[in-house]
Order: C-alpha cells, then sequence, then structure tokens
C-alpha cells in the first residue's frame, strides 16, 4: 500500500516575554498550592525552590519540544528538502534549533545552582533575593534567544503550506496555461472533483485527484497559479518550488489549446511546453478542445505537434485513450505524475 509522505510541522515558537510570562504565572501558581511545613525559614526555601525549579521546567520543556518536533531538515526526501531550501535558510534554522537547545541547558544549570544557593540561605529576606536573581538570569537568557526563537517562528509560518502526498504511487502533473482543460480533463479521470491541498507560492493549492485501474491506484496533481508562465518569468525561489515537483512527477502532461478559446496564442503556448521540458523527463503533449477545431486546423496542429494526443476533454473524446497511454507507461514510473496548469 502506498504511504502518504507528511511533513512534520514545526511547533509554533513563543516570544520571550510569551514564554516568560507563562512561566511566571505557573511558578506562582505552584508555589501557592503547595503543602509546606517546618519552620518559617524552611518553608520559604521550599516556596522559593519551587518557583525557580516550575519556572526552569515551563521554560526548558518548552524549549526542548522545539528543538526535538522539528524535522531533520538534513534526512528530508528530495521533494520536502527542495522545497524547505525554498522557503527558508535552512542553515540559520539549523543554527537557531543549536542556540535554544544549548539556552535550555543554560537554564538547566542556572536553576541547579541557584537551587543550591538557598540551601545556605539563613534569612527570609535571603530566600526572596536568591529567587529573585534566578528570575533575573533565566529571564535574560532567554530574551537573548530571541532572535532564535524569531527564526523558528518565521520557519513554521512559511512551512505550515507545505502539502502531504503520497509516495510509491504513479504520479501525474498536468501542465499547460490557464484556461486550456486540466480541471476537466482532472475529472474525466479521477471521476470526482479534486482535493484543494496547500501548496506554497500558489494561493490556488494544489488540485488533487486519484483513481484505480486494475488495482493500480493513481495521484494527479493539478497545480494551478504554479506552472502557467514561463520559466523566464519566474523569480529564482519559484523556480525551486517548481523544481521541488520534479520529485514527485512521474509523467507530465502537458495540455494544449489550438482553439484559440483559453486566451493564450497558440505558440505562446509552445515556449510554455519547451519550458516545461527542460525541467521535466516523460512528458505527455495533450491537445484539447480539438471539437472546436475544423480539419484544417487539425492538420496544422498535427504537423507542428507529431507525438501529440488529440482529445476534447469537455465530451470525453480520446480520454480513454490517453489513459491507456498513460498506463502503458506506468511500469516506467517510479511513483508519480504531475499536472501543471
Amino acid at each position: 500500500m502506498a504511504k502518504k509522505l507528511e511533513f512534520r510541522r514545526l511547533l509554533a515558537a513563543p516570544s520571550p516575554d510569551e514564554l516568560l510570562t507563562r512561566a511566571f504565572r505557573r511558578a506562582s501558581r505552584a508555589a501557592d498550592a503547595m503543602r509546606a511545613r517546618g519552620k518559617p525559614i524552611g518553608i520559604a526555601k521550599q516556596r522559593e525552590a519551587e518557583r525557580i525549579r516550575v519556572m526552569s521546567q515551563t521554560i526548558r520543556k518548552t524549549l526542548t519540544k522545539l528543538v526535538t518536533a522539528t524535522p531533520s531538515l538534513s534526512n528530508l526526501p528530495p521533494f520536502y528538502k527542495e522545497l524547505v531550501a525554498a522557503l527558508v535558510n535552512v542553515d540559520d534554522v539549523r543554527k537557531s534549533l543549536g542556540a535554544i537547545d544549548g539556552t535550555a541547558k543554560i537554564i538547566r544549570r542556572l536553576e541547579r545552582e541557584h537551587i543550591r544557593r538557598l540551601r545556605a540561605v539563613s534569612s527570609l529576606g535571603g530566600t526572596s533575593a536568591i529567587r529573585r536573581q534566578a528570575y533575573g538570569r533565566i529571564s535574560s537568557t532567554v530574551k537573548r534567544a530571541g532572535d532564535h526563537l524569531a527564526i523558528l517562528r518565521e520557519a513554521e509560518g512559511k512551512l505550515a503550506d507545505i502539502p502531504s502526498v503520497f509516495i510509491e504511487m504513479p504520479t501525474i502533473v498536468i501542465a499547460g496555461y490557464p484556461n486550456v482543460g486540466k480541471t476537466m480533463l482532472l475529472r474525466r479521470l479521477t471521476g470526482s472533483e479534486p482535493k484543494i491541498a496547500p501548496y506554497p507560492f500558489t494561493t490556488k493549492g494544489l488540485n488533487l485527484g486519484y483513481f484505480e485501474r486494475g488495482y493500480k491506484r493513481y495521484q494527479i496533481i493539478d497545480t494551478p497559479g504554479l506552472l502557467d508562465r514561463p520559466l523566464e518569468e519566474r523569480n529564482p525561489i519559484e523556480r525551486q518550488a517548481i523544481a521541488a515537483l520534479r520529485h514527485l512527477a512521474d509523467v507530465v502532461v502537458f495540455m494544449l489549446d489550438p482553439s484559440g478559446t483559453c486566451g493564450y496564442d497558440f505558440e505562446r503556448q509552445l515556449h510554455l511546453l519547451e519550458d516545461i521540458r527542460k525541467t521535466f523527463s516523460n512528458v505527455i503533449v495533450v491537445i484539447n478542445k480539438t471539437d472546436l477545431l475544423d480539419e484544417q486546423r487539425v492538420r496544422e496542429v498535427r504537423e507542428l505537434c507529431k507525438d501529440a494526443v488529440f482529445i476534447a476533454a469537455a465530451t470525453d473524446q480520446g480520454v480513454p485513450e490517453l489513459e491507456k497511454i498513460i498506463r502503458s507507461i506506468k511500469s516506467k514510473l517510479t511513483g508519480k505524475i504531475v499536472w501543471f496548469r
């Protein structure tokens, strides 16, 4: 059974003020809830030690979870590795994780140091003074980590929209200009409305669909707003996001509309096709809306696109033949077929 590849989301990193406020509040409640016994000085030492301990534990637990819950950025599958690199500065994130881990260790050391000093105090005023010193030094340590917390918080926001996809499943990516019929073809192949998953660099997200033939399941990905214009019009980060899709696409179905109804001239569409061929292997060229073409136009297009598959997705004409072509090459696929629009 195909496994779904899920990017483990980063935890939201609090600001230093948020973290300290939470720690102070918990420390105060814990001290108030204590049922200490003994002489006044002994009770004071117990309460102040509890405040220091709970404050330290609250902060250290949060910082440690930030580090341990973050997936190893160096051991990600290729798709995620390239996508993450397009979204965040991986070296900065790694350095910040190391700094946060170091901060937790420093706070643990400060906790032990001040609790040890409490044992030697002989006055009530001295116990509160030690606790204030501990609070101050721990607070300063947390605030010094503020920039690193901000980097992790920013990374969490940017990586929140990374989609989950199936691995070891033949995947089809649909490409082509807007309005050439990609969504209609996806519906024809899957027999259902596509699911929408978020994807960075496009506000429209990914359209995901699945279909089964002969006990084999296929994954179809349509990327509206991402592969709908020439690569030279893309910024470097967008190009890297597109490059990440190479690790998913076993086959790209590139759709052309020579009818003129999509709003883009045919030469411009052919230029985008050449871009896609430079970026992806296993490209199937599909001529759509053939039901709107006269015989002369069909001959002209066949001359320009000799190996293309001619279909009319709106009427299902040629779609079964296209599906057979896709299925016939499944033995060459490592896992996925991607559609771009």
